[in-house]
């Protein structure tokens, strides 16, 4: 991460927000491994130090089995490591009770099909007391977040890629999260509709103010999208390098100064 001072691409129009030092996410440590069937262990991470940044947009770049969505899921919760740990805020996973504040946004969009837009994104409300008006009232304005607010009684079969994708970004959105994790979630959508949603992503985030971390293996999506890039190595994964993108948003692929930093997040694969 950089300061506003020190962001002076001459091509963008946003300034890269300064956050405050003290890490939001930090992962200490953290090795994962997974038995194996004949009796041995399969080491998927190594020895991972990452801090992120409050506010801040960090990717975690590496090729396909690096263990980059395993490094995700424990980040979440959803994984335990088998040595480390992660703090939130400097209250280890274990002893952090703000969860709701934390989502997750899978690779697939995961949504009902029997259920309209507007109650797919309900759904993750339902789980809470929350009175039903309520509910409503929130998963309309998550809705209208992402520029769907005409498709509320829309259902899944109805909407395109990038509209279900943006379903799954507005149920993401709907508790209000500090934090937002994804794992490649755009990754099955066409070039013109993954830029469009690169674009939803980066206009939330600084309406929002989140602290973002997601996984990708395009190297163009995450110097487009990202202020920091942890780049992963193969398995055993391991951090081999975070680097800052130091460019304002938004970032164009043909820019020269873009160019430069993809190029050298391929050579770091």
């Amino acid at each position: 991460m950089v300061t506003n001072a020190q962001a002076t691409h001459a091509h963008g129009t946003n300034p890269i927000p300064a956050p405050s030092a003290a890490p939001a996410i930090e992962v200490h440590g953290v090795s994962k491994w997974f038995e194996s069937g004949d009796g041995g262990a399969l080491m998927v991470l190594q020895d991972i130090e990452l801090a992120v940044k409050p506010r801040s947009v960090l990717a975690i770049l590496g090729a396909s089995g690096c263990g980059k969505s395993t490094l995700l899921n424990i980040i979440s919760g959803i994984l335990k490591p088998s040595r480390g740990h992660v703090t939130f805020g400097g209250v280890p996973a274990e002893h952090f009770s703000d969860w709701r504040s934390v989502s997750y946004m899978f690779q697939d969009d995961r949504l009902l099909p029997w259920r309209t837009a507007l109650h797919n994104v309900e759904f993750a409300l339902e789980a809470g007391a929350m009175p039903r008006r309520e509910r409503h009232a929130r998963a309309r304005d998550a809705l209208q977040l992402v520029d769907l607010g005409e498709f509320e009684d829309a259902f899944p079969y109805q909407l395109s890629g990038g509209m279900r994708s943006r379903v799954a970004l507005a149920r993401s959105l709907v508790m209000e999260p500090t934090t937002l994790l994804m794992d490649e979630p755009f990754s099955r959508l066409d070039a013109q509709t993954r830029a469009l949603m690169h674009g939803e992503l980066l206009r939330i985030h600084e309406m929002k103010h989140m602290t973002v971390v997601f996984v990708t293996h395009d190297v163009e999506e995450s110097t487009v999208l990202a202020d920091q890039v942890a780049v992963m190595s193969p398995r055993p994964g391991r951090v081999r390098e975070v680097v800052d993108i130091a460019l304002e948003r938004p970032r164009d692929p043909t820019d020269p100064a873009v160019t430069a930093y993809i190029q050298r997040l391929r050579a770091l694969i």
